[in-house]
């Protein structure tokens, strides 16, 4: 909690605010449960780590959630923090396990909650696009263990829109950048179809058809005025 506490002080620091805000791990915080003046802020689909104290598995998570109550008042802020806990799924009665961040993830979502707390608190226009994605810095696979999730035990999880990478049951990687398998690629496009001459929808038959019609018209008309022509 110590490098979180840091971190977060610089970066209230960058901003120039006039009264000090605090940084608090409280895990009793609940979402959509807050004393009035507070403000609620979720960041979802964070990276973690996590290890099983039991059996000393070793797993990673695209689908955790850390919850912010933030006030600010009496001349000074405090910020309320608290991240939902997952279990391992190879032991038959885990323990919710703590996550842990590396340094760059800590950085974003602290950076994300300082613009939520000079939006609600200082008025100041944020769009989401200034809000920072949080990087998934490893690969994940596999399917996401509600059952050992404890955010979508309170329902966390299922308020959250799908995350594009689900969450890996398996011994943790070092830190390696994958490009997608598509990437590069040019995206696929659907060929239009364009009629060629002999397709066009051009009346020929009925074209020839009048000029037959024609031809047997003048042909009789020149049979009419020979046979008067004769006689």
């Amino acid at each position: 909690m110590r490098t979180w506490q840091d971190i977060f002080a610089e970066k209230i620091a960058d901003v120039h605010l006039k009264e000090p805000w605090m940084l608090q791990e409280d895990d009793t915080l609940q979402v959509h449960v807050l004393e009035p003046g507070w403000k609620e802020f979720v960041q979802r689909r964070a990276l973690g780590r996590f290890r099983c104290s039991q059996c000393f598995q070793e797993w990673s998570s695209a689908k955790v959630h850390i919850l912010f109550h933030m006030c600010r008042g009496l001349g000074q802020g405090t910020v309320r923090m608290r991240t939902f806990r997952q279990a391992c799924r190879r032991c038959p009665d885990p323990r919710l396990e703590e996550a842990e961040f590396n340094q760059e993830t800590v950085e974003r979502l602290l950076h994300n909650l300082v613009l939520k707390i000079l939006q609600y608190f200082y008025h100041l226009p944020v769009q989401p696009s200034d809000l920072l994605e949080v990087v998934v810095d490893a690969p994940v696979a596999g399917p996401h263990n509600s059952t050992r999730c404890e955010g979508c035990q309170l329902g966390i999880c299922s308020k959250s829109r799908p995350a594009p990478a689900s969450d890996a049951w398996k011994p943790l990687m070092a830190k390696a950048h994958h490009t997608p398998k598509h990437q590069g690629r040019r995206p696929h496009v659907t060929p239009t179809h364009h009629p060629s001459p002999s397709n066009c929808n051009f009346p020929w038959k009925c074209c020839c058809c009048i000029i037959i019609l024609l031809l047997c018209v003048l042909a009789v008309l020149l049979f009419i005025l020979l046979y008067f022509t004769k006689k």
